[in-house]
């Protein structure tokens, strides 16, 4: 056989002597002429070319049968386990099923959420599911607890230090009405034993005890 020219007609012999023919590399050499190391560059190339081909017809055929489970309703951990695929593959197929469904919406959550959209579900389901919820009263909600409440916390913050102030004041004055008040009975009392020295002297004792006592009762 006359050695070919082309390199991409060497390609071919090559291929085909050793995978169809089942010649071995000596077999080769000698026939086309050609060193071993240029035939094992050769045969390399074509199995990682057609390892390539296979996977992805492979990968065709995976994500055929995973779109077929995930319209049945299948999670990706069902999905990658009825396949043996790892989970970047299942979550790969679940965004192009949804595509597929023209759910691009639902792909943009996911995407945006970073993997998160079983919270943002599970937020639909306790807002709006169970306490009845619309939509908007859940985004007043979120715009509350983000813009508003930090200002109404504030507000309560500083309503509370007003308070304190007015109680400190309070008890401030409670304690001077106190000390007046005491005062007043210590004075009071201090007037009531003045006169009760004046009236007896004043009004000396005759007779017996019990009506200097009665004497003294009557003047006040």
């Amino acid at each position: 056989m006359e050695a070919p020219t082309g390199r991409e007609e060497k390609e071919k012999l090559v291929i085909e002597l050793y995978y169809t023919k089942g010649h071995t590399y000596k077999q080769i050499t000698k026939e086309l002429r050609m060193s071993p190391n240029q035939i094992r560059d050769i045969i390399k190339k074509h199995e990682e070319k057609s390892n390539a081909i296979a996977y992805k017809k492979k990968q065709l055929t995976l994500s055929s049968k995973a779109y077929k489970l995930y319209s049945k309703g299948k999670n990706e951990v069902e999905v990658a386990i009825k396949l043996d695929i790892p989970q970047a593959h299942a979550t790969q197929f679940h965004l192009e099923y949804w595509k597929l469904k023209r759910l691009d919406v639902l792909e943009s959550l996911y995407v945006r959420t970073r993997d998160k959209l079983f919270s943002l579900c599970k937020l639909y389901e306790e807002l709006v599911v169970k306490r009845g919820r619309s939509i908007e009263q859940v985004a007043n909600i979120v715009d509350i607890a983000l813009y508003r409440l930090p200002h109404i916390e504030g507000l309560f913050e500083k309503a509370k230090m007003e308070a304190d102030r007015m109680q400190e004041k309070r008890d401030y004055l409670l304690k001077d009405v106190i000390s007046l008040r005491k005062q007043q009975l210590e004075l009071e009392d201090a007037n009531r034993r003045r006169r009760l020295v004046l009236s007896s002297n004043h009004y000396p004792y005759y007779g017996d005890r019990e009506n200097s006592a009665m004497d003294v009762f009557f003047i006040f």
